[in-house]
């Protein structure tokens, strides 16, 4: 079962690159709030994918985590 969760995005509908990723290998967080985050991913591609996050986008995908924990856990309770 997949659970799909989606922000309302004001961006033109645009192509999608799908890259499976093996590990989150780096995530760096600043202490100024005017800064964003850097992800690091690793793929099984001859390169790995680093996302810049901006403050907003960082704080959307929080919030989205945080949805999907919670939609999953009705799903899969804890035992």
């Amino acid at each position: 079962m997949k659970i799909g969760l989606e922000l309302n995005s004001h961006m033109p509908e645009k192509p999608v690159v799908e890259i499976p990723v093996v590990s989150v290998s780096k995530i760096t967080v600043s202490g100024d709030p005017g800064e964003g985050a850097l992800v690091k991913f690793e793929t099984e591609a001859d390169a790995d994918v680093e996302l810049i996050l901006s403050p907003s986008a960082l704080a959307q995908l929080e919030a989205l985590l945080a949805r999907a924990a919670q939609e999953q856990s009705k799903h899969h309770p804890q035992q």
